[in-house]
Order: structure tokens, then sequence, then C-alpha cells
């Protein structure tokens, strides 16, 4: 006799089953090309296009989950709904705080060495941060949308009919950090060396459990998916467009900085707890 799994169980399933399979081979294939993450623009084109493409990977397997649920994509929920400014300033904000807070730390500490005029913008390092931090984001929103059509508004909205948003943020927030690990693992530079591997995929599920909890608020309070994209696109542009570009490490910086680092992940969630009035009482959207 065979059984149907309810529609959210069975969407669940062909999304656990669907992305790793998407994962693997794309990042063997970047392996096999040569690929050094420290060195990515020295590899080859397709190589850096099978790495990036993992941006998009839990988006297609939550659109292949979803129509597993025997749904139409029209009935997806996208997301796309307009929320006040005040929103979108909280979701900029947490990352610029969270990842000024660990850097600034870093450097006053001596972890890692303040150097402004790496900035390559050609310009006073206050506008190169600026530049960074505000027109900066939108290329990195466009491999945020790709993640967070899987995250926030399959995953999380599928859990969320039957758990607790807390609840929610947190198993988002596990599988978010889990489905890093083969890029860590796998790929050269994924974790920097002389730091043990179970040190950085610890640390760094950390970050991401911190980081479900606003993005997971964010997405079920207000509907809509802009806040969400904008905390996780000013999160990558704050570490790689700025932070990272101004430090120069020293021995024991990759333990610290980065994600997998303590520092970093440590910072990210007491900026987290500290401003949980503010992303817990977002307003709703406007109709």
């Amino acid at each position: 006799m065979t059984t149907t799994l309810p529609p959210t169980r069975r969407q669940l399933t062909v999304f656990a089953l669907v992305l790793p399979a998407l994962v693997f081979p794309s990042l063997a294939f970047a392996v096999s090309q040569g690929l050094d993450l420290d060195r990515l623009d020295e590899a080859p084109i397709a190589a850096q296009i099978a790495v990036y493409s993992g941006g998009f990977m839990p988006g297609i397997a939550g659109l292949a989950a979803w129509l597993a649920g025997g749904h139409g994509l029209r009935g997806f929920d996208w997301g796309f709904r307009r929320v006040p400014w005040r929103t979108i300033g909280v979701a900029w904000a947490l990352p610029t705080l969270s990842i000024g807070l660990a850097y600034g730390l870093a450097w006053l500490t001596g972890i890692a060495r303040f150097e402004p005029g790496n900035l390559v913008f050609g310009v006073h390092p206050a506008v190169g941060v600026l530049l960074g931090l505000v027109p900066g984001i939108v290329p990195y929103m466009v491999l945020s949308f790709g993640e967070q059509v899987g995250w926030s508004s399959m995953l999380a909205v599928r859990l969320s009919g039957s758990r607790s948003a807390d609840v929610t943020a947190l198993i988002v927030g596990v599988v978010w950090g889990v489905s890093h690990f083969p890029l860590m693992l796998m790929v050269p530079g994924g974790i920097k060396e002389g730091v043990p591997a179970a040190y950085a995929l610890l640390w760094f599920v950390v970050e991401t459990v911190a980081l479900a909890y606003p993005l997971v608020w964010l997405r079920l309070r207000t509907g809509s998916i802009w806040p969400v994209l904008v905390l996780h696109a000013t999160l990558n542009a704050s570490l790689y467009s700025v932070a990272v570009v101004m430090t120069t490490a020293t021995e024991h910086t990759a333990w610290f900085l980065g994600e997998g680092g303590a520092l970093t992940s440590v910072c990210i969630a007491t900026v987290v707890f500290a401003t949980r009035p503010l992303w817990r009482s977002t307003p709703s959207p406007k109709p």
C-alpha cells in the first residue's frame, strides 16, 4: 500500500533532495578546473560560473519543491510587496553594524591591521565605504535573490505553517549554514589554511542561525522579500566590498574574521539580539 505525503512535507522532501543534487556536481566541476576561492579571478570562466551559480540553487530547489506540491508557479509567494523605508533601513543597518563592530574590534585589538588605502574605488576611504554599502549592495542582491527564494519564500513560509517564527528561524538557519558545508569543505580556500574545519563550520552555523532570526521575522511579518534581500546583500557587501578590502591579515586573523570567524559570528549574534525590538516589531507592508 502506498502513502501520499502531505503537500508541505512532500515539498520539504523534494527541497532536501534537489538542493544537494544541484550543488555537488557544480562544485565538483569547479574543483576539477582548479578553482581556488583565494584566487577566484584566476579560475576559468566556466568554473567561476559554476561556483556563483550556487547562489541560485536554493531558489531553483525551492521552485521545484513548490511545483512538487501540485501548485503552479502563479501561486508561488515571491514576496514582491512594498514595505516602509524604515523596514529597509533596519535590514540594512543590522549587517552594517555587525560587520563594523567585528572588524572595528579586530583593528583596535591588533587581530588584523586597518588599511583604508586598500579600497579600490580611487576615492577618499569614507566615500568608498559609502559606495560599497549603498550602490554596492545591488550586485549582491541578485545572488541573494537566488538564495532567499529558497530559504525565505519557500522554506520559511512552508515551515511557519506549523511552527513558531523562532523555531522556523532555527531550522532555516541550520539548513542555510549546512548547505554551505560542501563549498567550504570541497573547494580550496573555502576554509583558510591553518583553521580547523570543525571550528570554521561551527562558527559559520552560529552566524547563519543568528541571521536567520531577523530574516525569517522580516519575511513573515511583512510578507515581503525586499528587506530579506537587503539584509543578505548588505552583509556580503559590507564584508567583501568594504571590511575585507580595508583589512590586512595577521597570523591569527582567519580564526576571528570573515565567514567562519569567531569574532564575526559573535558580533552578528550580539547585534541581532540587541536589535530584536526593531526587527520583531516590523510594521506590515502597505496594501
